[in-house]
């Protein structure tokens, strides 16, 4: 799904003809033009961006696996992009005890590890396409998105409904993503 498919839903969601229009309009050379231009269209694309995140650490992580290099027994976090939280750290294929304090790893040997984390998206562009959001319901985003929205702009009421929806399709979407069938067999 495209970031801009999320936006214009969410404004059809919220009310919001005039930006519908706009981002019904956006293309590759007149998106910047468009962000600097229209300050409800800029907020909505920042805000997917935090929805986006939240998804990604509270109800469907994105994993990601790389190598770190550790010296004086420490690698910092920040070498992790888009880090969220650690799932486990391998040195020769061996799962390994580590421990995070002050935003550094810390492992008992340097050397070279593996880490798998949980991580999200980066999103510099309305007209890209997420493939992680192919996972579970585009709906979710957009009621993410249209939650945080109506608590940044004090609409409250709005908040609250919009915001129940999505942690119950969230919560849903988890639940049913979490499922695992036992296998059987067939006589």
């Amino acid at each position: 799904m495209k970031i801009i498919d999320i936006l214009i839903d969410s404004a059809s969601l919220l009310g919001m003809c005039d930006e519908m229009e706009i981002l019904n309009s956006v293309t590759a050379d007149n998106e910047v033009e468009i962000l600097n231009g229209n300050d409800k269209i800029t907020s909505l694309f920042n805000l997917v961006k935090f929805s986006i995140r939240e998804l990604c650490s509270n109800y469907f992580p994105m994993v990601s696996c790389e190598s770190i290099r550790v010296e004086n027994g420490t690698c910092p976090i920040s070498s992790l992009k888009n880090y969220i939280r650690i799932q486990n750290v391998y040195k020769n294929g061996n799962v390994v005890k580590f421990k995070i304090i002050n935003r550094n790893i810390l492992l008992e040997e340097d050397g070279e590890y593996i880490v798998d984390y949980e991580s999200y998206p980066t999103i510099k562009s309305m007209l890209e396409e997420i493939d992680f959001l192919q996972e579970f319901s585009p709906d979710v985003t957009v009621l993410g998105l249209c939650a945080y929205y109506s608590l940044a702009h004090g609409m409250f009421s709005e908040f609250q409904e919009f915001h129940e929806k999505y942690v119950a399709k969230a919560e849903s979407l988890k639940s049913i993503k979490n499922i695992h069938l036992p296998s059987r067999r067939w006589e």
